[in-house]
C-alpha cells in the first residue's frame, strides 16, 4: 500500500514538473544496464497523457526479462489500460557497441536504437502505424530497483501523446 501511494505521488508531479535535461540527471545512480536492469519481474504503473498534458487512460505492465543462450536478452511484457484492453509485446535486445544496443521490438516497424548515459537508457524506435514514432527516457534511481519512463510519441509535426510510468523491479536492485 506505502508502494501504491508513493507510486500515485510519482506520477501526479511527473505529470506537473517540466522534465529535467537528461544530461544533468544521468549523473547520479547506478549505471543502467538493461539486461541486469530488467531481468527477472518487474511491475509498471503509469499514464497516457494528451499533448497537452490531460491524463487519456492508465497502464499496467508486466514484464519479465532474461538473457538468452546467444548472449541477447529478450523482455516479455504484458500491458493491461484502465479499460480492460491487454496487449503483449516482446524485445529482443544485444549490445552493439559501448553503452549501445539495438533491438527489435514486436509493436516497432523496424530496429529500435538504444543507448546509455550513466543511470539514463535513451530509446528511439517507428512504431508499426505509420509516421508514429516513440521516443523513451528512462532513469534508474539510486535504489537500484525503480525506474522512472518517460515517452513521447510523435507524428510528423506533432506529438500525439506522452507516457509517464514508473517501473519497479522485483527482489534485489542494481548495484
Amino acid at each position: 500500500m506505502k508502494h501504491a501511494a508513493s507510486l500515485a505521488a510519482a506520477l501526479i508531479l511527473s505529470a506537473c514538473v517540466k522534465p529535467v535535461p537528461p544530461e544533468r540527471i544521468a549523473q547520479a545512480g547506478p549505471v543502467f544496464v538493461p539486461e541486469m536492469v530488467f531481468a527477472g519481474e518487474l511491475a509498471g504503473r503509469g499514464v497516457i497523457q494528451t499533448p497537452g498534458g490531460k491524463p487519456a487512460r492508465g497502464i499496467t505492465v508486466k514484464s519479465s526479462g532474461m538473457v538468452q543462450r546467444d548472449g541477447s536478452f529478450r523482455l516479455d511484457q504484458t500491458i493491461t489500460d484502465d479499460r480492460g484492453k491487454v496487449s503483449q509485446r516482446h524485445w529482443i535486445m544485444a549490445r552493439s557497441g559501448e553503452g549501445r544496443y539495438v533491438a527489435t521490438l514486436s509493436d516497432a516497424a523496424g530496429p529500435v536504437k538504444a543507448e546509455v548515459t550513466g543511470n539514463l537508457f535513451h530509446l528511439k524506435y517507428l512504431m508499426k502505424k505509420p509516421f508514429v514514432t516513440m521516443e523513451q527516457w528512462l532513469w534508474l534511481l539510486p535504489d537500484g530497483r525503480t525506474i522512472m519512463n518517460e515517452g513521447t510519441i510523435r507524428m510528423p509535426g506533432r506529438t500525439v501523446a506522452r507516457l509517464s510510468e514508473v517501473i519497479v523491479r522485483e527482489g534485489e536492485g542494481v548495484r
